[in-house]
């Protein structure tokens, strides 16, 4: 028995002007489904104005009056409006032309007289199954239009050449247009984002304003059977969370003012009483300053780096980019380590290549990432050690790697390491935050970072960046 998919019977009408052919059609038929029996091609248009249409409509070819091909035909033209009934033509036998024409006309399949029972069951339900699996799909599309639809983000659909395609009820009240006027514009005409930075499979783009709104913009490309791409753009707003930030940024900043002054003004008269504005003080007295002086120093670190992870957190963050000499960057962040190397007794040495390498960055930022890292190698360092900074060019990128002769870090302490307030070596001092920073610097460059260690034999610490050759490319 042929159901559907809210289990009643599908039907089927028979259309023939011959008795006998007609019976035989609904007694074939009949078990399976609900079958009527209409004598002509007029019937079954007067039929169809006024009611619901079959599933599936089996038409003689040859009957006087409306013709079977004429009532095919009707029901394919604009005026017949027909296009989901499924046609089966009643043909006489061997005559091609009359298949050709009726598949020319829409019908969707053919049976020849005389035919088998077995044969007319078989393409009846073969036109039942296709009718519906188009059903299913077309229930399908319209959840997925409904889904689209009440979205709560906007969402913008663009064909491979940077078309708009279609455009939700969101997306029209965040551009303040009808859907129809928005369908056909090119994507830069409403959203400063170039077709052709839309190929990657997903990506995400910095905020934008459209009518006083800060949006984020997101983007997944979906692939189609023809080969070709509808790209899928979806503007969340975030304009209350945006402000949330910096109002957060703002609080953060003035504490850290506020912290960091007393610190400053505490470090200035401990080393005004070092160097002897009181008087001379006793050596015990003056280790102790020196060990106060070096807790400050950790406290303002810690502040330093709450502050700037709060503001690598911050969506509105914007590095401060621009086309650099990167090994000058390397260079100048290592001299001004060298100090404290010798300090503690540790051999820093460093090799750069021998072509220059540009890059489009943060110099700031970039110097900030080295020297967290040469620190870190050279206070895990015992004296004695060494620490060695290689600076590689691997085709398009550069390579970077601090290596230590240090006490190195446990195998089950790797995985975890870039993660927040994880410390790998358990003697570490400060907030553990300092390898997180390095990544979200890396990373919001394009890079990638890594750590190699092996315990009693050192660690080596790399990150990698794209090397651009011209600026503003991202």
């Amino acid at each position: 028995m042929s159901t559907g998919d809210d289990g009643g019977r599908r039907c089927v009408w028979v259309v023939d002007d011959s008795p006998l052919d007609s019976e035989r059609v609904r007694r074939t038929l009949e078990a399976e489904y609900d079958v009527r029996v209409l004598r002509d091609g007029s019937v079954v248009l007067e039929e169809l104005a006024h009611g619901a249409p079959p599933d599936v409509l089996v038409l003689d070819w040859m009957m006087p009056g409306v013709s079977g091909i004429e009532v095919c035909q009707f029901l394919r033209s604009p005026r017949g409006g027909n296009s989901s009934v499924a046609i089966l033509m009643l043909t006489v036998h061997n005559k091609t032309d009359q298949i050709v024409l009726a598949l020319g006309a829409g019908a969707n399949d053919f049976v020849s007289k005389p035919f088998s029972d077995d044969e007319l069951r078989a393409r009846v339900r073969s036109l039942v199954r296709s009718k519906e699996l188009l059903e299913r799909a077309e229930r399908a599309e319209a959840s997925l239009h409904k889904l689209l639809s009440n979205a709560p983000d906007a969402l913008v659909a663009v064909d491979a050449d940077g078309v708009v395609t279609y455009a939700n009820a969101e997306a029209t009240r965040l551009f303040d247009r009808p859907a129809h006027t928005l369908a056909g514009q090119r994507l830069e005409s409403l959203l400063p984002v170039p077709a052709a930075s839309l190929s990657a499979e997903t990506s995400s783009f910095a905020d934008v304003e459209i009518g006083g709104r800060v949006v984020s913009p997101a983007v997944r490309l979906m692939p189609q059977d023809t080969g070709a791409a509808t790209t899928i753009l979806s503007l969340r707003d975030v304009t209350v969370r945006r402000k949330a930030e910096e109002r957060r940024l703002d609080f953060y900043s003035i504490v850290a003012h506020d912290v960091r002054s007393p610190l400053s003004a505490m470090l200035l008269r401990a080393e005004m009483l070092v160097q002897g504005t009181r008087g001379e003080l006793p050596p015990t007295v003056v280790t102790d300053l020196r060990k106060i002086q070096g807790g400050i120093h950790s406290l303002m670190r810690m502040i330093n780096d709450f502050l700037d992870l709060a503001q690598f957190e911050g969506s509105s963050y914007r590095l401060n980019e621009q086309e650099l000499d990167f090994c000058w960057v390397v260079e100048c962040t290592i001299d001004e380590l060298r100090p404290l190397a010798d300090a503690r007794k540790i051999a820093l040495a460093h090799t750069l290549p021998d072509q220059p390498v540009t890059l489009w960055g943060d110099s700031r930022r970039l110097a900030q990432v080295v020297n967290n890292l040469v620190d870190n190698a050279i206070k895990f360092t015992e004296p004695g050690g060494r620490v060695a900074v290689a600076v590689e060019r691997h085709g398009q990128d550069v390579m970077v790697r601090v290596e230590d002769s240090g006490a190195g870090i446990a195998p089950d302490e790797l995985p975890t390491l870039w993660d927040r307030y994880v410390r790998g070596r358990t003697t570490a001092p400060g907030t553990g935050l300092g390898l997180l920073i390095v990544r979200e610097i890396v990373e919001a460059h394009g890079g990638a970072v890594g750590v190699e260690s092996e315990v009693d034999k050192g660690s080596t610490f790399w990150f990698r960046l794209p090397c651009m050759d011209q600026p503003g490319i991202s």
